[in-house]
């Protein structure tokens, strides 16, 4: 009988020709070892979070999800597991999953300003405007200079008809990165410094992504 101890010198030893196999590009074979690994460890995160590598490489995003998904399964604290999940989700156009699983990615570490300034697109482009501010002010708590996050406040300021706080906003984005100017082109020409018009633009649209 093979001891568990050998297993898993079996299993590391797989994992290390995996990542060889992978960093040349070689996906399939990677995929055939990582899969003798998982014969001995069905439960290795490693050998899965490698899968889930592969299978993107490979153009297989819902092989990906099905690996990561045993990812947070075995390991549920895996922060990056949860973010690339996440990550993949919106990808597939699968938003409901991408905000969950982003949601978990910054509840396991709250610093990983990444996924709160992706989040905060997601929940401002499907107008959900409360949780959207929320992420936005962690965000900028964060890093004031996103100015995707900067513009996302703007059009949260704008749904609020919040107009003066509004152009602030998004002039500091502008000021951060010119060209979101195209973008807001359309709704900050709409906006007066005396009056702002009755008939004003729909936000859907004009979300930065």
């Amino acid at each position: 009988m093979v001891s568990p101890q050998n297993d898993n010198n079996g299993v590391d030893v797989l994992l290390g020709e995996a990542s060889s196999l992978i960093e040349n590009k070689l996906y399939t074979e990677a995929l055939h070892t990582l899969q003798r690994g998982l014969s001995m460890d069905p439960n290795n995160p490693k050998a899965w979070e490698k899968i889930a590598i592969c299978n993107l490489e490979m153009g297989k995003p819902k092989k990906a999800i099905e690996a990561l998904n045993n990812l947070v399964r075995i390991q549920p604290s895996s922060q990056s597991g949860w973010a690339d999940k996440g990550l993949i989700h919106l990808l597939l156009n699968e938003t409901a999953e991408g905000i969950g699983a982003l949601q978990e990615s910054v509840r396991l570490n709250p610093r990983r300003v990444r996924d709160w300034e992706l989040l905060a697109s997601v929940l401002v482009s499907e107008e959900r405007w409360d949780e959207a501010v929320e992420a936005i002010e962690i965000t900028l708590d964060q890093n004031p200079n996103s100015a995707i996050t900067w513009y996302n406040l703007a059009l949260c300021y704008l749904f609020f008809e919040e107009y003066s706080l509004a152009i602030q906003a998004v002039e500091t984005a502008f000021t951060l990165d010119p060209s979101l100017r195209e973008l807001a082109e359309e709704w900050v020409d709409m906006i007066d410094e005396d009056a702002i018009s009755e008939d004003y633009p729909a936000i859907s649209g004009v979300a930065a992504s």
